[in-house]
């Protein structure tokens, strides 16, 4: 048996799958004379005259907008720490400081040396997601457990069987799965189950990914002995490598009714605009939320249109 080795450094990314659809878009911009670049951190949205013109990066370059600055971020991050506090009203300073977050999540990504051996069924290990809740009390408990700051004792396991659908994704007779657990709490207060000891996630990740696996085991019973290597993300992780997972939650903000339909992100601030002219939101933060549907861009690329139109028009 191959004991898994736990890791917790962010460095390791995957090469294909998801990434080939922003890569695709990508040339699609570029093709139409666009520019992307990649690796360049803002820092600060730049004001003129109280509109947006452009962004400045932390190396102090900064890049001049013609018709707009839009955002793909949370409205917190956007008013909180990309404007300068002068820039923006109080009340929606107010407002941006109030937006929810939901519960965190952690992500595990599995080498194997063979498929999952599903206790259901071998027809399993041919699709890309499984979820193992299993039960809709298990999910409200867990829910409820997460949001008292406590790990779940049934945490939700949403496996994605990556190599299943692209066998390019791993060597042959190999296999890759990523395991998203939901839910968990940003910030650790204990354990629903009494057993795993801290409060602090590096001291718990450990732990919290055991009793994921032990949870898988039930399910497909000797996955343990087929696991090369586990890289454990905490939520912590998450919001390190991407900022816009604040508390590592992955759908941008909670799609509660206050924040939600035309609440989001906050309410007055549905229509994609925002309170800086010139700048706008987008992403999952705003409508419909999060998914990969790209709705909330062919929205806000539509209404930046049309107002760069009543611009010129004027």
């Amino acid at each position: 048996m191959v004991q898994p080795v736990l890791c917790r450094s962010i460095g390791a990314s995957s090469c294909g799958g998801a990434q080939r659809l922003p890569r695709a878009l990508a040339d699609v911009l570029t093709d139409c004379g666009g520019e992307v670049r990649t690796g360049f951190e803002v820092d600060r949205v730049v004001c003129r005259n109280g509109r947006a013109v452009g962004v400045r990066g932390t190396d102090g370059s900064t890049l001049k907008a013609r018709r707009a600055v839009i955002a793909n971020v949370g409205p917190a991050l956007l008013y909180r720490r990309l404007l300068e506090s002068e820039q923006v009203p109080a009340q929606v300073r107010g407002k941006a400081s109030r937006y929810r977050y939901g519960p965190g999540t952690l992500m595990l990504h599995l080498a194997l040396d063979g498929p999952l051996p599903w206790a259901a069924g071998d027809e399993l290990a041919r699709f890309a997601y499984v979820h193992v809740a299993p039960y809709v009390d298990d999910l409200a408990r867990t829910y409820a457990e997460s949001q008292a700051g406590l790990l779940p004792v049934e945490p939700l396991l949403i496996v994605g069987q990556t190599s299943a659908v692209d066998p390019t994704r791993a060597p042959a007779g190999r296999h890759v799965v990523w395991i998203q657990v939901r839910t968990l709490p940003s910030v650790v207060r204990g354990d629903a189950a009494g057993t795993i000891r801290g409060t602090a996630w590096p001291d718990v990740v450990d732990a919290m990914t055991d009793r994921v696996l032990t949870k898988l085991e039930r399910y497909a019973p000797g996955s343990r002995t087929r696991i090369a290597r586990v890289t454990a993300y905490s939520p912590e992780d998450l919001e390190a490598a991407d900022p816009n997972l604040v508390g590592g939650d992955s759908i941008a903000g909670s799609h509660h009714l206050a924040q939600n339909f035309v609440f989001r992100p906050m309410c007055g601030h549905s229509g994609y605009r925002t309170a800086i002219p010139g700048l706008y939101l987008t992403g999952a933060s705003t409508w419909p939320g999060a998914g990969n549907n790209a709705t909330s861009g062919r929205l806000a690329a539509r209404r930046v249109l049309r107002d760069a139109r009543r611009r010129v028009t004027r």
